[in-house]
């Protein structure tokens, strides 16, 4: 089986610092780290490779992304591949997965296709969806658990996937899809594992191969993903606002203080004090009575 994994080069949050003049990011003190949700991916990918499969990992970014790429190799990936062309100058989701669709046709289409759901710096969630639809592949989001089950428990003998998704409210949903797919995984399923040092020696000589958009097949003109044009703005309607309209059949006064008190009636009370309880009961009955709450006494 043949596992490929997007990585995603992200800022560090505990590096982030912004200058109290001027409002922008400091960016020469910012460090650079794997995206949490791609570390997860990378161990899953890690762990689930037989004896005989690959796991090939795949990065946008420029050339100081060589050194996540390494870190991924030194950690057991089989390969790594990094797509960057100098006339590039936007990572939005849409350029970046028509980049990482090419790529993956050139590289030979893996059998699973493992991404992390949200990245630290954007967070849109829509990577994995939108390179399923360059491949035309089912995608399954916000996985929380997924296995491979036995090829002899298939109908027509093809891997299939069983997932658990997570809902709205804690909930989760557990599925099945056929390969190949596309996993959108969620942040801190589990935590990559420490490279050794002899590992991360031999790897930093190791040179990335680069694609761009010669090798790609691509045109700059094919990076212009589609998109919806704004033609106009037309605001909610507001409500109508309710106007009180005083009884007819009540006499002017009443109808004037009606409309002063925008309908709201008035609430009628009365304060018992002292005598004995039966009096008060007497009293309070009486009340109800001339109220209309109870029948007049015959």
């Amino acid at each position: 089986m043949r596992i490929a994994v997007c990585l995603k080069y992200v800022p560090d949050p505990g590096t982030i610092e912004v200058d109290p003049l001027t409002g922008v990011i400091a960016a020469d003190r910012l460090l650079y780290m794997l995206n949490p949700a791609d570390e997860s991916a990378l161990e899953l990918a890690l762990r689930l490779r037989p004896a005989n499969g690959a796991v090939t990992v795949f990065n946008v970014g420029p050339v100081a992304a060589d050194r996540l790429l390494q870190d991924a190799l030194a950690a057991g990936a089989d390969a790594a591949v990094r797509v960057w062309d100098e006339s590039l100058h936007s990572l939005k989701p849409t350029i970046t997965t028509i980049l990482l669709a090419a790529a993956l046709r050139v590289a030979e289409l893996p059998d699973l296709i493992l991404c992390g759901g949200h990245s630290v710096d954007r967070g849109s969630g829509t990577v994995p969806a939108l390179l399923a639809e360059h491949l035309g592949w089912p995608v399954v989001t916000a996985v929380t658990q997924f296995e491979i089950q036995p090829v002899e428990m298939q109908p027509d003998g093809s891997p299939v996937l069983r997932v658990q998704r997570r809902l709205a409210r804690g909930a989760r949903a557990e599925s099945e899809v056929s390969l190949p797919a596309i996993l959108g995984l969620e942040t801190g399923l589990v935590h990559l594992r420490q490279a050794s040092l002899p590992n991360l020696m031999r790897v930093k000589h190791i040179p990335i191969p680069v694609y761009g958009l010669e090798e790609l097949g691509l045109s700059p003109p094919d990076l212009h993903f589609p998109a919806m044009t704004l033609h106009e703005v037309m605001p909610p309607r507001p409500r109508a606002r309710v106007t009180f309209t005083p009884d007819s059949s009540g006499s002017v006064q009443e109808r004037v203080a009606q409309i002063l008190s925008a309908g709201v009636a008035g609430k009628a009370g009365k304060i018992m004090e002292g005598g004995a309880p039966e009096q008060q009961a007497d009293a309070i009955i009486e009340f109800l009575r001339q109220h209309g709450f109870l029948d007049q006494a015959a």
